[in-house]
């Protein structure tokens, strides 16, 4: 199937390369059942508050005391990243960020981990207007 997309894919291409220096007005129609599922796409995922993202997790622990510190730590070293933190009987998450992609985060893990060697990235659920731009 994939094969058969790619080939379409790059029939297409080719064709406007080819044609499209030549053409000079081009009138697309499109089928309404097509407009009306994209409206219907748009409109659910604008819906949609939350989100799959990468975060950087900065710590791990079972003391309370230690991942309030870390988050005080965290705050004062990088002011505007924003952090959250859960707890699952009986380990307290800290988490920072909020990437769309593992790729994104790379850069600012290597300065987390100055500061916090066990940081590591992890997949959450998360605000889509949390996340960050790169």
């Amino acid at each position: 199937m994939k094969r058969i997309q790619l080939k379409i894919a790059s029939t297409l291409f080719f064709c406007l390369l080819v044609f499209g220096s030549n053409a000079q007005n081009i009138i697309i129609n499109e089928n309404g059942r097509i407009s009306e599922m994209m409206r219907i796409y748009k409109r659910a995922n604008q819906q949609e508050k939350y989100t799959e993202a990468w975060r950087i997790q900065i710590i791990t622990t079972d003391d309370r005391r230690k991942m309030e510190t870390a988050r005080a730590k965290f705050n004062v070293l990088f002011p505007g990243i924003k952090t959250n933190w859960n707890h699952v009987s009986p380990w307290y998450h800290l988490k920072a960020g909020a990437y769309k992609t593992k790729l994104e985060l790379q850069g600012f893990l290597l300065q987390v981990k100055k500061n916090f060697p066990g940081a590591i990235p992890v997949m959450d659920l998360v605000k889509k207007e949390d996340l960050l731009r790169p």
